[in-house]
């Protein structure tokens, strides 16, 4: 919106209290049945039935001014506050419900109710009930009734008793299932410590029936075995050759079986 299309509407809101009743938004949505309230150049304040609605002036594309039910209940309400009857509030509240302006309604009432204290239908409209001859809020009427408020909702003592029971077994299912589910993850986690430690012993047990050990000269060479001197070959060189299997230091290298291609002087000859 440029300053000189603001700067008019402003002069035009000026003009007149009442110069506002459709008002057309730069999204392209609409807010009917309302009255401006107040303006500047940065904002427009806005009622509604339902409350006030404060708008950017770059978000108001344009006024169409034009008399709501928000102008006429200003007329009437001049002519009603200053009043020291309820039935005059009263009507006035049942012209607001049924004009669809809601934000007036309970004030209205209230103002009856102060005046006539016993007048049943303000405060049937505001919800106050009669109980014992006397009549209370519609919090003090539940509350005298033996009802409890809990999370939004009024209970009776049996119906809290209920809910706090199911909560308490909600609260037990869920301890269970959760110590379940350790004691189900300590199992197995248990279960894979034995399997190391199964697979280690037999590891050790294998390593302690060689007659040698693995030897690594340093971290860039493989591990590889060898036999100790006095060890007999013909038993100690199928471990030296196999010692792939036993993974030790990341894994042993077996050695190369010459005697697969020549004969094994060491065979004793049948």
């Amino acid at each position: 919106m440029t300053r000189t299309t603001l700067a008019s509407l402003v002069l035009a809101l000026a003009a007149s209290a009442a110069a506002a009743d459709e008002i057309q938004l730069a999204n392209g949505r609409k807010i009917s049945n309302a009255m401006v309230s107040s303006r500047t150049a940065e904002k427009i304040v806005v009622e509604v039935g339902s409350g006030t609605i404060t708008l950017g002036a770059k978000e108001v594309s344009s006024i169409n001014p034009g008399r709501t039910p928000l102008h006429e209940y200003q007329d009437k309400a001049k002519g009603v506050m200053s009043s020291t009857r309820a039935a005059d509030f009263w009507d006035l509240a049942q012209w607001a419900k049924q004009n669809k302006l809601p934000r007036y309604v309970a004030p209205l009432c209230e103002k009856a109710v102060a005046l006539d204290p016993n007048h049943e239908g303000a405060r049937r409209e505001l919800r106050h009930e009669k109980v014992g001859g006397k009549w209370l809020t519609y919090e003090e009427a539940q509350e005298a009734k033996g009802l409890k408020l809990v999370a939004g909702r009024w209970m009776t003592a049996a119906e809290v008793e209920l809910r706090e029971k199911k909560r308490l077994e909600a609260e037990a299912r869920a301890l269970a299932a959760k110590k379940e589910r350790e004691e189900r993850e300590k199992q197995e986690r248990e279960a894979r410590e034995r399997a190391i430690a199964e697979h280690h012993d037999r590891i050790s047990r294998q390593l302690a029936q060689l007659d040698g050990y693995f030897y690594r000269p340093s971290e860039f060479w493989p591990a590889y075995f060898r036999p100790y001197w006095w060890a007999p070959y013909l038993r100690s060189r199928r471990y030296y050759q196999d010692a792939w299997m036993y993974g030790y230091g990341g894994g042993g290298y077996g050695t190369f079986d010459l005697f697969k291609f020549i004969p094994d002087p060491f065979l004793k000859k049948k």
